[in-house]
């Protein structure tokens, strides 16, 4: 493998650990959240559960990004495989964008972490839609690469 694949891998090993630590860490430190803004205290344990849902998706798009950089650097990015992994990649975007629209419904504080919040709704539907469009340009040069096999 070359340098910039290692770098690739260090760097979605790296986001893939410091995204753990957070989801194990936004169960640790719940109390804590509680007592620092206690308007949020009626609402902490489905805040915590949602973060840590959303933390998961993260993971799990930092996941199949990875396995997808693999596919490319072995050529295999055209396979049906790749395609299953995209999907994954996809549901995990959708996924998360819901959760971030639910999390809108737990949040009774701070208008400025309603409008945090509120922004990455269409961030995230944003991403979705773009996976989705390139989801389908991958599966259309899936099948050119196929017919081009049987032509060569």
């Amino acid at each position: 493998m070359g340098a910039l694949a290692w770098l690739t891998w260090l760097a979605l090993s790296a986001l893939l650990m410091l995204v753990t630590v957070a989801v194990i860490g936004a169960f640790a430190i719940v109390e804590l959240l509680a007592q620092f803004l206690p308007v949020l205290a009626p609402t902490q344990y489905q805040l915590t559960a949602v973060s840590m849902g959303f933390g998961i998706c993260v993971a799990v798009a930092l996941v199949s990004t990875g396995v997808l950089v693999g596919y490319v650097r072995a050529d295999r990015i055209f396979r049906s495989s790749a395609s299953r992994w995209v999907d994954v990649l996809v549901a995990a975007a959708a996924v998360g964008s819901a959760l971030n629209v639910l999390a809108l419904f737990f949040i009774p504080g701070p208008p400025q972490l309603f409008l945090l919040v509120e922004a990455g709704v269409p961030a995230g539907v944003a991403i979705t839609l773009v996976l989705l469009v390139m989801r389908a340009l991958l599966r259309r040069a899936a099948s050119m690469h196929v017919e081009l096999d049987a032509v060569v």
